[in-house]
């Protein structure tokens, strides 16, 4: 399952799901056309937090909405509830994350604001003067769909829904020897509004047997940069969350960003300028565009 949020005249956006079909199902629209219909989630958050039932709920949904045709499947359309995936403009999948963590495997965790997250295609403008490039560096990122505090690795498994890709924006590092205010820069410079690209959906665990193992492609205005295993070492997610639920509260729609090797070649931070459209791909599961401005 792939859900996404919907730009919409609604601040939390619309809930919605890939269809296997590449178009969009608008979960908010889908109650006046599908009889299976008895609970509607009106955020993604909403979703999350509803649990498995939740999430049952909304495949029944799209099995019916991809079961649907002829007059069924053009009354979907007309009442918006059936959208093309192409010119679509979409949120990050958390509009508004209550907290965003990047966790490096083999380094400290730093927080990044949820007023930096911005969805797939995003025009991000930086902060600071045309000649200091931006770098970008792609992630999995973990969804949490359960509010979790001080879990053992299996609770913290089971408190995982899925995954999403992340990309995260900041300036460029001055090496590892750093003055307590140089450092404090370099983590304010992560802080800007649309410094943290998030999306295009959120694919739930079940689709993904081992999110270590998913090969990764970086591309600069669609020149391929970089690509191969994100996570050469393996990743385990269960054990992450629950190390950093020790110290950490979690809730629904919080996300954990986990910071690749440094010697990853699709996770080696990339430098941008103004006009760089960098894509993060995952796979054959989702790509993640963002523009420089």
């Amino acid at each position: 399952m792939k859900l996404l949020t919907i730009d919409s005249r609604e601040v939390a956006g619309r809930p919605g799901a890939l269809l296997a079909s590449g178009e969009i199902l608008d979960l908010a629209a889908t109650p006046s056309t599908l009889s299976d219909s008895q609970w509607i989630p009106y955020s993604i958050v909403s979703l999350l937090a509803a649990g498995a039932g939740g999430l049952e709920q909304v495949g029944r949904l799209i099995k019916a909405a991809e079961n649907a045709e002829g007059a069924e499947r053009e009354k979907l359309k007309s009442k918006g509830a059936l959208l093309p995936f192409a010119g679509t403009a979409l949120m990050a999948p958390i509009r508004r994350p209550g907290l965003v963590l990047v966790a490096g495997q083999d380094s400290g965790t730093d927080i990044k604001s949820p007023n930096t997250a911005v969805g797939n295609g995003a025009s991000v403008k930086v902060p600071w003067a045309a000649g200091e490039p931006v770098m970008g560096t792609g992630m999995l990122a973990i969804v949490i769909g359960r509010a979790i505090f001080q879990a053992n690795p299996a609770m913290a498994g089971d408190a995982i829904v899925g995954y999403t890709l992340l990309i995260d924006l900041a300036k460029q590092a001055n090496g590892a020897e750093r003055s307590v205010t140089e450092w404090r820069r370099y983590m304010e410079s992560r802080q800007f509004p649309g410094a943290c690209p998030i999306g295009p959906v959120i694919i739930t665990k079940d689709e993904i047997d081992d999110p270590g193992a998913l090969r990764a492609v970086v591309e600069i205005n669609g020149i391929e940069m970089a690509a191969g295993t994100l996570y050469e070492q393996g990743l385990d997610p269960g054990a992450l969350l629950a190390e950093l639920s020790q110290r950490y509260a979690f809730r629904p729609g919080d996300l954990i960003a986990v910071e690749p090797p440094a010697d990853s070649g699709p996770g080696r931070p990339q430098e941008l300028g103004i006009g760089d459209l960098f894509t993060f791909r995952l796979d054959d599961l989702a790509a993640l565009d963002v523009t420089i401005t």
